[in-house]
């Protein structure tokens, strides 16, 4: 994803949904407890679309067949309907209720973040504890292209997660949930 950009203004929920609408070709807005975060298109790398192009297109393949859909970067994550939507970089879900709506998501089942150095802390740490929130969700995957490797979330059969896991080699294989 491009570079976050922090404006401080606080808006509400309503108002990030109007600009949201509106917004120009290669705007794209995240939002949390009132504040919008912008992510300028001309700073996302050839190398990142490649990994989130990547991802997606093995998941499609493994989801599409479970009638689910796998969606990237410019479709919203509706994190908490008081007031957090994100933008994940590669987004899967099965929910009937989520093929009604062409803009905002609300019941993934498997969520990637693909690492760049304006991005990591937000997603290792602060997306992270949102997202591990989403009833839904079963993995929350983090990919670092730069030091090759992923770490995985992964909800256990009791609800709980699982955060020890990580691949670090290339040979290593990740089987999605479903």
């Amino acid at each position: 994803m491009g570079s976050p950009q922090l404006n401080r203004p606080h808006y509400s929920v309503a108002e990030y949904e109007s600009l949201a609408q509106s917004a120009k070709e290669g705007e794209r807005y995240e939002y949390r407890d009132g504040i919008l975060i912008s992510f300028l298109d001309e700073y996302t790398s050839a190398d990142h679309n490649q990994v989130v192009q990547n991802a997606a297109d093995l998941l499609k393949v493994h989801f599409y067949p479970r009638d689910c859909r796998v969606y990237t970067e410019n479709v919203r994550l509706q994190v908490r309907e008081d007031g957090e939507y994100r933008l994940p970089d590669v987004m899967v879900t099965c929910s009937p209720r989520d093929r009604e709506s062409n803009d905002c998501k609300r019941d993934p089942v498997l969520l990637i973040e693909v690492l760049s150095p304006r991005t990591a802390i937000q997603d290792l740490a602060v997306k992270a504890d949102s997202y591990r929130g989403l009833s839904t969700l079963l993995v929350y995957l983090v990919i670092n292209p730069a030091e090759t490797w992923v770490r995985v979330y992964a909800r256990d059969e009791n609800g709980g997660w699982l955060t020890d896991v990580a691949y670090t080699n290339i040979s290593d294989c990740f089987t999605p949930p479903g």
